[in-house]
């Protein structure tokens, strides 16, 4: 606000003053012509706080601090859980390349029976009793890592036994005839191989849970070596008179393990698998096992069965049962 020409005139008459004020107020005349003097302090007064006030509001605009800068927060930190979890490995114990030997005591809880199959040309191609399985029966194992979830692995034991008896009647096996009272000699010797894959089914994460299934998906191969001799035929007629025969079992084999990790380094399982078609071959296996591993080492012990019958549509065809408790030890070789 700016002013420009101010004219003024005093009047003194009987104690009382009057002015006549002329103002140019940027380009406008305002004319006050005989008012009392009194009212011109409140005119100016109204005049200038008008100007103190646009002063006042510069002088604070000026001085105002600039706004601080916009910052975005910090992403929230990762749980605990999620954390953690990266850096904890799949499995307690890592998967290595094992190889392994173990040492089955097979009870005699049942002998080994031949019987005549579906292309016997006689009735009596039977013998009953083989003899009972030798106690000693040692395997060996292998397996190695081929998954993140599945391990491959390689079995294989083999058991021997003996007996003796005196044919019940004729007698027509492998091909040899012995008569009704004979002293026979029998040995068999059994060999089993198998081949798995074993598989994480469920819970399907990671790191693995203390307890597991698994499924097996398994190939097995049974050979079998019977011989039936009558010594004392040889002494009295200077030639032998003794059978022979292999019978062998071709079967993929289907199962499930279920594992439970109660400790660190301590290991429960049990597992069973088995195939079979009616008046065919068949088999089944099934083991129960605690193992107990310290750095490159693992022990382990348990109980374990072993059922097979080769194909009755044969001359012959054996069966029989292997179960008792075996101990094992397996030496890990890191990867």
């Amino acid at each position: 606000m700016r002013f420009s020409g101010v004219a003024v005139h005093r009047f003194n008459a009987l104690h009382e003053s009057r002015i006549s004020i002329r103002i140019n107020l940027k380009g406008s005349i305002l004319t006050l012509r005989r008012f009392d003097a009194r009212v011109l302090p409140v005119l100016f007064c109204l005049l200038l706080f008008p100007l103190a006030a646009a002063a006042q509001n510069a002088q604070s605009t000026a001085q105002a601090p600039p706004p601080p800068p916009l910052t975005l927060p910090p992403p929230p930190p990762l749980p605990a859980a999620q954390s953690q979890k990266s850096t904890q490995p799949d499995y307690p114990d890592p998967r290595t390349f094992t190889i392994g030997a173990f040492y089955w005591l097979t009870l005699p809880v049942s002998s080994p029976d031949l019987r005549g199959g579906s292309q016997a040309l006689y009735y009596y191609e039977s013998l009953y009793n083989l003899g009972d399985v030798r106690r000693s029966t040692p395997g060996i194992e292998v397996s190695f890592p081929i998954t993140r979830t599945g391990e491959l692995h390689f079995e294989y034991f083999q058991a021997k036994g003996d007996g003796s008896q005196t044919a019940p009647s004729s007698l027509y096996l492998f091909g040899t005839t012995f008569s009704q009272g004979d002293y026979l000699a029998t040995n068999y010797k059994i060999q089993a191989t198998k081949v798995y894959l074993d598989d994480l089914l469920f819970p399907h994460k990671f790191p693995v849970a203390k307890f597991r299934l698994k499924s097996l998906w398994e190939f097995q191969y049974v050979h079998t070596n019977t011989t039936i001799d009558a010594p004392y035929y040889y002494i009295q007629n200077g030639v032998p008179n003794t059978g022979t025969g292999t019978l062998q079992i071709f079967l993929p084999t289907f199962g499930m393990a279920a594992e439970y990790a109660p400790a660190h380094h301590l290991l429960l399982r049990v597992d069973a698998s088995g195939f079979g078609i009616p008046h065919k071959a068949g088999l089944w296996d099934a083991e129960a096992t605690i193992s107990y591993r310290i750095g490159s080492w693992e022990i382990r012990g348990g109980g374990k069965a072993f059922y097979f019958k080769t194909s009755p549509n044969s001359d012959e065809y054996l069966s029989n049962t292997l179960m008792g408790a075996f101990v094992g030890i397996r030496w890990h070789w890191s990867l």
